[in-house]
């Protein structure tokens, strides 16, 4: 069988091109018309399968060079009356939909079962190993998992599809149960789980593995056991929410604590956290990678992201104060305007990841630039300057040029990471038997998990929690870890989803996104006022995201989420 390289590069020492012609993960798609045209060619049909690939949501900028983050807390993306500003303000419904991952999600899943029935059970032995076959089936099982999770994601119970659809074809299925469609996904997993192998060679990172499958898990299930699916309240299971089952929450820490566990062949674990947390986001090939979706080294995020007066580039996704006020000081006390030294110098002694995340006025960037977010400053002028008077650190490659002489460099978007695992385990934990117990043998409580997440973070007090979280203290774990997960996440499209889940969305997304007015006094010291950048509107119907009035309109048995008719 020919080898199949997915990635356009490699990271070794340093950044080495490799040859990836026709058949690579990001590939134009195969034109598909026999099936035999497929099976009998073993380069075909892996061209097949990196094709369903294409169907896997993941990119920066998905809404009009906009994260998801600035329909949150995050951040603030910086021209004004764009889609992702509407959508924060409440202005989306049916008929507007920025996040609509219904028509890539049944795609792919259409292409599943085009592989798993028409190409799948005709490929001969001469043409592949049985081994590569089984692989390939358990990539199809995760992507087919992976598609239907981007909807109960965002809709809640919806219309399982067992076959294949044509896209103009007209509709009659009911939606099935919360907690149907979960069991479904998780049975994809876990089938995936049992074909895929541990890890992949170079040629093919980006493919899914035993990793990917169970993170995918982890995460359904965490999500399946949070209050606005499983709340005692809800006893009937419907497609808004399921049964209400307390053990969910220990079947989440289970699921989490499988990745964690995961060994390979010479029984080492096969995930870490990265020793250093902003090159993970420019690594191809990294431990704590799980899954990550590839592109061709470019330097359009930084274009699209950088502060205004560093070579005409268009400011983007500019983080709030909300999100900056959330991270701690060095010492791990929290940061507070009302504190005097604080207030007088709330850019000094913060935490780590502060400045890891977040370009403020006078941190360093490209080429040693200063950033100037104060009033009159470069960074503040034009219709592309930041409303928040911060910039986007994160995921930023110093390296990058898109003047003169221009460098493009890597970047990862990473979809499953080994911190989010610690996070969900740390979480599912907590809510099934608190902070500081490990009644399974796992060897690792909630309070490890976090431990782990903050000694990485270079944190030098209060790593365990222990000075502000007491022993035993279930409801105040709580709050730590969901602020924990809050800033190590910060931008990776998980907060949108996670203040829903929680159920506290009204509180956090029905508030202002604020900003820092900043003023020099003339004496080198400065005057801060807290502005309100963007106003934001959330309503409880906005828990679920709203089937489309066309997928409506083709399914007569589809009944619309609650609020929006």
């Amino acid at each position: 069988m020919k080898t199949t390289p997915i990635i356009f590069f490699l990271i070794l020492f340093q950044f080495i091109c490799i040859s990836c012609d026709e058949d690579n993960i990001n590939s134009i798609p195969l034109d598909f018309g026999d099936a035999s045209v497929v099976y009998a060619d073993s380069t075909r049909i892996v061209n097949f399968i990196n094709n369903i690939y294409t169907y896997v949501p993941g990119g920066f900028g998905r809404v009009g060079n906009a994260f998801f983050s600035s329909a949150t807390d995050e951040s603030v993306f910086s021209p004004e009356g764009t889609n992702v500003s509407k959508w924060a303000a409440g202005s989306w419904g049916p008929t507007f939909l920025p996040d609509n991952s219904l028509p890539n999600s049944y795609k792919g899943i259409r292409a599943t079962y085009v592989y798993q029935n028409q190409i799948h059970p005709n490929v001969l032995d001469e043409i592949m190993s049985d081994k590569s076959k089984m692989a390939l089936m358990g990539q199809v099982y995760f992507l087919r998992a992976l598609f239907n999770f981007q909807i109960i994601q965002r809709f809640g119970g919806y219309p399982i599809v067992l076959g294949e659809l044509e896209s103009v074809q007209n509709l009659s299925i009911p939606r099935s149960t919360y907690d149907e469609c979960v069991d479904y996904i998780k049975s994809l997993c876990d089938s995936a789980n049992t074909l895929l192998p541990v890890s992949v060679n170079d040629a093919n990172l980006g493919r899914a593995t035993k990793g990917a499958a169970l993170a995918l898990k982890s995460r359904l299930l965490l999500y399946a056991a949070s209050p606005l699916y499983n709340s005692p309240d809800k006893s009937e299971d419907d497609p808004m929410h399921g049964k209400y089952d307390q053990n969910k929450w220990s079947e989440a820490a289970a699921a989490a604590y499988e990745v964690i566990n995961l060994k390979d062949v010479n029984q080492q674990p096969v995930y870490n956290l990265s020793p250093n947390r902003v090159d993970l986001f420019s690594s191809i090939k990294n431990k704590e990678i799980i899954f990550n979706k590839l592109a061709q080294p470019q330097y359009n995020l930084e274009y699209q992201n950088s502060p205004v007066g560093l070579q005409g580039a268009r400011g983007g996704n500019c983080p709030t104060l909300n999100l900056v006020d959330a991270y701690d000081m060095e010492n791990g006390e929290p940061f507070n305007w009302d504190n005097e030294a604080m207030a007088e110098n709330p850019f000094s002694s913060r935490e780590p990841r502060f400045y890891e995340d977040i370009l403020y006025n006078g941190s360093k960037y490209i080429g040693g630039y200063t950033v100037n977010t104060a009033q009159g400053g470069e960074d503040l002028k034009g219709i592309y300057a930041t409303r928040t008077g911060f910039y986007l650190r994160k995921f930023m490659n110093v390296n990058a040029r898109w003047w003169g002489t221009t460098s493009a460099v890597n970047h990862s978007y990473i979809i499953f990471r080994f911190a989010e695992i610690l996070l969900n385990y740390a979480e599912a934990m907590n809510e099934a038997y608190g902070p500081d117990s490990d009644p399974n043998g796992y060897g690792l409580t909630s309070r490890d998990a976090i431990r782990m997440i903050r000694t990485r973070a270079r944190l030098t007090q209060n790593i365990d929690l222990a000075s502000t979280v007491p022993t035993g203290d279930k409801e105040l774990m709580r709050d730590a870890i969901r602020k924990e997960r809050q800033i190590e996440l910060a931008f990776e499209d998980h907060r949108i989803f996670d203040v829903r889940r929680w159920k506290i969305a009204e509180e956090v997304l029905n508030v202002p996104a604020y900003g820092l007015k900043i003023t020099e006094n003339g004496d080198g010291s400065y005057t801060y006022e807290k502005i309100i950048s963007e106003e934001r509107v959330f309503s409880e119907k906005m828990y679920y995201y709203p089937f489309p009035l066309t997928e409506i309109n083709r399914n007569n048995a589809l009944k619309q989420n609650l609020g929006w008719n």
